[in-house]
């Protein structure tokens, strides 16, 4: 959900910020909704109806529109002149990354729709979620502590379903988290009171040293760079205190050059 790539595109379906903010993603109250899993798949969807319209409903350009940017592949439909998608004069003009990439979606989804055919056989997820309410502060990394479970424990699926909160930052008791159905029978006798529970809390206060005050570092912006991402490599308490503390207002637009002051940041 929190992956940001050099260029800037963000999220789980990778909208850079003018495109996001085409369809309703953006900053809002402080976060950036292209990182909300159902905001950004919803988006996408009238994303590519709207490249399904435009292309004539063209599978591979539009696929091609969503990787190598939609001015270039309409462009191109249109200068096809009736030629395949896979036609060498239309394919080639292509970048190198789109060239791989159409081919990649196309060969993944004919596999995830017809596994049976390939001896592909998928892992049972059970992806049901619901809403627990928090009944005392605490941290998505303190809940993944207390919570236990299965092998890989809950650290990733909360930290998922709930993509506004970043995982060091204690979240008020009362707040609704997104969780997995079988984690709040898990809350209720390992999180609110108990030898786990003293765990979580005490391993949280040991994460988190006092030491002397030192002068704020600063970091000069980075083509591709964002709040998020700059907030998570320096140990920031998230992108809105960053924005915060260099006087950024609503939408947080920063620019390449641009120096920031790293106030409070680990």
């Amino acid at each position: 959900m929190h992956a940001v790539s050099r260029a800037g595109a963000a999220g789980p379906m990778q909208f850079m910020p003018a495109t996001g903010a085409r369809f309703g993603l953006g900053w809002r109250d402080g976060f950036d909704t292209r990182y909300d899993p159902q905001l950004a798949a919803r988006a996408s969807v009238l994303y590519f109806n709207e490249r399904f319209a435009e292309l004539n409903n063209d599978l591979e350009f539009a696929i091609a529109a969503y990787n190598g940017g939609e001015g270039r592949a309409l462009r191109l439909k249109n200068a096809a002149g009736g030629k395949d998608f896979w036609d060498p004069s239309v394919y080639g003009q292509l970048p190198p990354e789109t060239r791989d990439y159409v081919p990649y979606v196309l060969a993944a989804a004919w596999l995830f729709l017809h596994p049976e055919e390939y001896g592909l056989e998928f892992p049972k997820v059970n992806g049901a979620a619901t809403v627990l309410k928090l009944k005392a502060p605490a941290s998505i990394y303190q809940l993944s502590i207390c919570l236990g479970g299965p092998r890989d424990g809950y650290f990733r699926a909360l930290r998922n379903l709930n993509p506004r909160y970043e995982p060091h930052n204690p979240i008020a008791a009362g707040t609704e988290l997104r969780v997995p159905v079988m984690v709040p029978p898990e809350y209720d006798k390992n999180c609110v009171s108990g030898p786990r529970a003293e765990l979580a809390v005490n391993l949280m206060a040991a994460s988190k040293p006092t030491v002397a005050a030192s002068p704020a570092r600063t970091y000069r912006v980075k083509s591709g760079d964002t709040l998020s991402s700059i907030s998570r490599r320096h140990g920031c308490d998230g992108p809105t205190q960053l924005a915060r503390a260099n006087g950024l207002r609503a939408p947080y637009v920063i620019r390449a050059g641009q120096r920031l002051q790293l106030k409070g940041c680990g």
